[in-house]
């Protein structure tokens, strides 16, 4: 089968299943040069046309200023496609991250102060341009890599995500080749004789990233199950199973403990005891407070940084709300200090002023350093 009509059928599958594309959208796509941004220029021109999605595309190419920088070529490619190639101005970058190699006595250039500025450069055009979308071309092998490259050096289990919205820029990420093999890129390339343009970073071809798809590619020939099955496992909710989906933190001697909820069943049992909002759940963080086996609590919290709030709870007895809600700060504040707790349920306000929670605004705002915090949960028998 073609490359292409691999490439478009796994596009799609993936705007399926992830609601990457709608009507209306301007999508600002970063073209860098290389196979992989090529390959998505050609092939969402293609999807565009066959598509019933009413979407524009608009190529965007960043100045780094690194050496012997042209885009002229580019330009010429896109339009030949029907597209004006965008350029961004970042000659700045190069400058920096030279700058920060020398402080930092490396002697390769900073990659990930270049991505975070790079994706910067890129939004802010995007907004110029009134893009609500910014399209990437990171592909199946990438996403595999980064999970590997977040094992090894990150200490968690994670990839990037399909499509991620972006709340201070007011931007959504994408990426349409989430389920594309590279090897079909590079097929497509061939194919279609799409130009590819040499990159000009002085680290091209040395960062990590590199060392780990020689591990994965040597991983491979002695297991060649093991690439598709690493995307299966990136998408098998049904069995993943690490530790702490079953963590339990014991609140109290007599049996209180609670546990951070993952599982929709679980969250929907929640309507029973909760009113809210749909949208509300969906962005929060679930807890749930149990005595032995019996659910006698519910906490929706969301936090930015360091600032979390209790959107809504429901605990079976008020001499619950105490232990709840000062075991999960103090769990928290192990791990993010200083940080502030506040409650917008009103029902609750007796309790939480009774812990030190401060009325500020109509909410009720709990701010307190550790030792404080130490002395009071000991004080309540809760450490």
């Amino acid at each position: 089968m073609d490359a292409i009509r691999i490439v478009l059928a796994s596009i799609k599958r993936a705007d399926e299943d992830f609601n990457l594309i709608s009507d209306g959208d301007r999508i600002a796509l970063g073209v860098s040069g290389g196979k992989d941004s090529m390959a998505l220029l050609y092939a969402l021109s293609l999807y565009k046309r066959f598509s019933k999605i009413n979407f524009e595309i608009i190529p965007i190419n960043i100045d780094l200023g690194f050496p012997n920088y042209s885009s002229k070529e580019m330009e010429e490619y896109c339009s030949s496609l029907g597209l004006e190639l965008i350029i961004a101005d970042g000659k700045t970058v190069y400058e920096i991250l030279e700058e920060q190699r020398k402080l930092q006595n490396k002697t390769l250039l900073p990659c990930s102060i270049c991505s975070r500025m790079k994706k910067a450069i890129i939004n802010k055009k995007a907004k110029e341009l009134n893009c609500n979308k910014v399209s990437f071309a990171h592909h199946k092998s990438d996403a595999i890599e980064t999970l590997f490259l977040n094992e090894l050096y990150g200490g968690r289990i994670a990839t990037f995500e399909p499509k991620m919205f972006l709340e201070n820029e007011e931007i959504t990420f994408i990426r349409p080749f989430i389920y594309i093999d590279e090897k079909e890129i590079v097929r497509l390339i061939k194919e279609k004789d799409i130009p590819i343009f040499p990159s000009n970073c002085p680290n091209d071809k040395k960062t990590k990233r590199e060392d780990i798809k020689k591990i994965i590619l040597s991983l491979n020939k002695e297991f060649p199950s093991s690439y598709d099955n690493f995307l299966t496992m990136l998408e098998n909710e049904e069995q993943f199973n690490v530790l702490f989906l079953h963590k339990e933190n014991k609140v109290n001697s007599a049996g209180l403990y609670y546990k951070k909820i993952n599982d929709f069943c679980e969250v929907f049992e929640e309507f029973a005891h909760l009113k809210t909002p749909i949208n509300t759940s969906k962005k929060s963080i679930h807890f749930h407070l149990f005595l032995n086996d019996e659910l006698v609590g519910i906490l929706l919290l969301t936090n930015k940084e360091k600032d979390f709030v209790i959107e809504n709870i429901w605990v079976k007895e008020e001499n619950y709300f105490i232990p709840f809600v000062f075991k999960l700060y103090w769990n928290i504040s192990k791990k993010v200090n200083p940080i502030t707790f506040s409650l917008k349920k009103r029902k609750y306000f007796k309790e939480a002023r009774r812990m030190h929670f401060e009325n500020k605004n109509g909410s009720y705002v709990l701010s307190m350093n550790p030792r404080n915090l130490d002395a009071l949960l000991k004080k309540e028998n809760l450490i």
